[in-house]
């Protein structure tokens, strides 16, 4: 082999080398600015992640703006000569420290009180700077209580519900359309109409009696009532079921008397209405006692008029009449037992046969038991309340007669 050709083996090695040596040296400072820029763009997507809203931080500011909001003067009122005028609460945090006006005025009695509680309303509608604010109560499962809303920013109080007009104003706010209605809401609610023509109480009870399972422990808390804002309700029906806490929730527009599930054991109760086939109802009402009469004495008709005129049957009857009077309690449980029968015909049988019945007790302490006693073919059973004549009061007394009592009537 010549000189030449050995020279350019040569060369030609030392260019393949140069070529290798340069595309590994590029693929080196390529990779390498990749994973630079790679990790600057992941360390500022974490940076990102990290900001903190500047307002989120603010939920004692916003109580301070509410706990300092000048509450409406009431009147002066005349005093005894030589006594000392009594000091009116100047702002809302001097207001909720009596607990006379919650108790009084708020209308929360047995509710847990839990004090000054702020909520960032940063991601919603109203914009980064504002705050619920809310002098909760603690009602089972559901906060209540009068309600603000606060921007930061601004340094604006807004009350957001009928208590925190209340506390702002007393005798304002309690000229409110939508102040003191939680009995008429509830009464609304349940007396919502399926196109069974069954009511949402019947519902509520056909849907508990019903269950497969039922525990000792499980107990119907009954309705809780919170006013939102403008004509809406929120309203919650609470029980424990297998020693778990538990609601139904529902929206209601008090205006337009309308009402909208908004969980799963809302809808599961809509349902059993919803399904229910049946679209008359029985009547445990007796023949002879006319609730729709003006005058309650001329409601007992026929030969019960007369025994009840006795001055043995006299406390019983009248303990019984202001069972039947409750209309509403005496719809649900029609529900119940229509459900349970098998045909309205059938009903009106154990009726004729005195196996389904009303039988008012004697008087004891001013206290009668009223009993309404049913044999549908499974079974005897019986439902009782107690009625206190002085009182004019009707207390359940049975699981069955508590279920009907507070599907009707919202938490004290």
């Amino acid at each position: 082999m010549d000189t030449r050709r050995i020279l350019q083996i040569v060369l030609g090695f030392i260019v393949v080398l140069v070529v290798v040596m340069g595309a590994v040296t590029v693929y080196q400072v390529t990779r390498e600015a990749e994973t630079i820029i790679v990790k600057k763009v992941t360390r500022a997507s974490d940076e990102k992640a990290e900001v903190v809203n500047p307002w989120s931080d603010k939920g004692d500011a916003a109580i301070a703006l509410v706990k300092r909001v000048r509450v409406a003067q009431p009147a002066p009122t005349p005093t005894k000569k030589g006594a000392a005028a009594e000091e009116a609460p100047a702002n809302v945090g001097d207001m909720l420290e009596s607990e006379e006006f919650i108790r009084s005025k708020l209308k929360i009695a047995s509710a847990t009180n839990l004090g000054w509680q702020a909520t960032w309303w940063g991601e919603t509608q109203y914009g980064p700077s504002y705050f619920l604010v809310r002098f909760a109560f603690q009602d089972e499962n559901i906060t209540v209580g009068p309600a603000w809303l606060v921007d930061i920013r601004s340094q604006k109080v807004i009350p957001k519900n009928v208590l925190a007009q209340v506390v702002e104003d007393p005798q304002q706010g309690v000229n409110s359309d939508y102040y003191d209605k939680a009995q008429q809401v509830v009464s609304a609610i349940t007396n919502h109409r399926f196109e069974s023509k069954m009511n949402l109480a019947g519902a509520l009870l056909l849907y508990f009696e019903q269950r497969d399972e039922v525990a000792e422990s499980d107990t119907i808390l009954g309705w809780t009532i919170d006013h939102d804002r403008g004509n809406l309700f929120k309203a919650y029906f609470q029980w424990v079921e297998n020693n778990e806490r538990t609601y139904a929730e529902f929206d209601f527009d008090f205006d337009a008397k309308a009402l909208k599930s908004v969980n799963l054991q809302a809808a599961q109760i809509m349902r059993v209405g919803e399904e229910f086939e049946v679209d008359s109802r029985v009547s445990i009402m007796p023949g002879t006692y006319n609730p729709s009469e003006p005058r309650a004495a001329n409601r007992w008709t026929g030969a019960a008029r007369q025994q009840c005129q006795r001055p043995q049957h006299r406390d019983g009857c009248k303990a019984l009449s202001m069972l039947l009077d409750q209309s509403e309690l005496i719809e649900t449980l029609e529900w119940l037992l229509t459900a349970r029968a098998n045909t309205a015909e059938d009903f009106e049988a154990c009726k004729q046969a005195r196996k389904c019945h009303w039988s008012p007790g004697t008087e004891e302490n001013g206290i009668v038991r009223v009993n309404y006693s049913f044999n549908l073919g499974e079974s005897a059973q019986t439902i009782t309340w107690e009625v206190s004549l002085q009182k004019g009061s009707v207390e359940p007394v049975d699981r069955v007669s508590q279920l009907a009592f507070r599907a009707i009537h919202p938490r004290s």
